[in-house]
């Protein structure tokens, strides 16, 4: 715990984009842990944009919005490194917490700590409009952080990439995992049944949850299920719980097809409070990510009692431990053989179901609080330039 009262500023920018993901998730979830277990600090949370917005959080804490058009804000920060920060807020500010990469000049008098969820834009370019990969450099990542006095990671792996792309000292960098929120938990809850009937689930479905997207792989789920459904054929249905996301033309025209439609389920972008439901009416949750920095749906589903398939790359293996089968997200053939040997034994359906819900109480906002706050300590007291 920290020693002294702190005012921290928490750069809270990407919350008034509306629908929240990975990102905007991860950062209200621990704010509201935080605002829970410290009780000794002052929390600033900074916005912006010409519509101020409603943040989805419990006080106590200060919200300044800054009603300026975020385009222009961007262009004066990238471009004239002003303002910083903390002279939008104004008064003393003793730390500034990044809950992600953004647009940001810091005060070297201040420090700063930054959480890094990923290095997809470094490691996959690829995976990212020509428009993302432009902001990425205009941004700056180097830049930030090198500068932070501490850098915030969710998983070892992505600790180790975030060192070996950018030199970051070891001692600079705090793995702290993702908590899953308490409404992720087996048992069925009465409205569990609006939920399938709103979205009209089929009887039996394997389910994908994010951002329809390349990066996620979904053309391997696709055909992972079309290709167990001729083997076995077991009548399993497909439903997509998420958005679309960049280059997604080819996905959509698959979706269009007449056996897409019959079945394949699209549901769109779905509310936290509706995906609990969606985890615990599924017979299995895929999700062969081919790069994720931490892969929260693995826990969530887990937490939810619904047996999980993910990949063996990146950061899954860490968080999914021995409570998954583990799968190459680049060999659908691999996706399939863990279909039929899942969906066809009882007994290790039945195991990974309590592997899961016990690798899943391992995992604590809680404690990703404390652990954050630990780290703020940390950056305070680091020398300053």
């Amino acid at each position: 715990m920290l020693n002294e009262c702190m005012r921290i500023l928490v750069d809270a920018r990407h919350l008034g984009n509306g629908q929240q993901t990975g990102v905007g998730e991860y950062t209200v979830q621990l704010l509201r842990a935080l605002f829970r277990s410290d009780t000794e600090n002052e929390y600033i949370l900074l916005t912006s944009g010409m519509r101020r917005p409603d943040l989805p959080l419990p006080t106590p804490f200060s919200h300044i919005h800054v009603a300026a058009p975020n385009k222009l804000l961007n262009a004066s920060i990238a471009f004239a490194r002003r303002p910083t920060l903390d002279r939008l807020v104004g008064g003393r500010i003793d730390l500034v917490f990044l809950p992600n990469l953004n647009f940001v000049a810091p005060n070297p008098l201040i420090p700063t700590v930054l959480t890094i969820h990923d290095l997809s834009w470094k490691h996959s370019p690829q995976y990212y409009s020509h428009k993302m990969r432009l902001w990425h450099r205009t941004v700056q990542p180097a830049r930030l952080i090198g500068d932070a006095a501490r850098v915030i990671v969710p998983s070892q792996s992505t600790h180790d990439d975030l060192v070996r792309a950018f030199q970051k000292s070891s001692d600079q960098i705090a793995v702290v995992p993702h908590g899953i929120d308490s409404a992720f938990q087996p048992r069925p809850e009465p409205r569990d049944h609006g939920v399938r009937s709103r979205y009209n689930l089929p009887k039996r479905y394997a389910l994908y949850m994010g951002t329809l997207e390349p990066r996620k792989n979904i053309a391997a789920i696709l055909d992972a299920v079309a290709a167990y459904r001729e083997r076995t054929r077991d009548d399993l249905h497909l439903v997509l719980a998420g958005g679309w996301g960049w280059n997604a033309r080819d996905l959509k025209t698959r979706l269009a097809t007449r056996y897409a439609q019959q079945t394949i389920h699209h549901l769109g972008y779905v509310p936290s409070q509706d995906r609990p439901a969606l985890y615990r009416n599924a017979a299995v949750f895929i999700w062969p990510s081919k790069y994720e920095g931490f892969g929260l749906p693995i826990l969530e589903a887990m937490a939810c009692g619904t047996p999980v398939i993910t990949s063996h790359t990146s950061s899954m293996p860490e968080v999914a431990g021995s409570a998954a089968i583990l799968i190459d997200p680049f060999d659908p053939r691999d996706i399939t053989v863990a279909l039929e040997h899942l969906l066809h034994s009882k007994n290790l359906s039945a195991r990974l179901r309590s592997a899961g819900l016990e690798r899943a109480k391992t995992f604590s906002w809680d404690t990703a609080a404390r652990r954050t706050l630990d780290v703020f300590a940390s950056a305070a007291k680091k020398p300053l330039p």
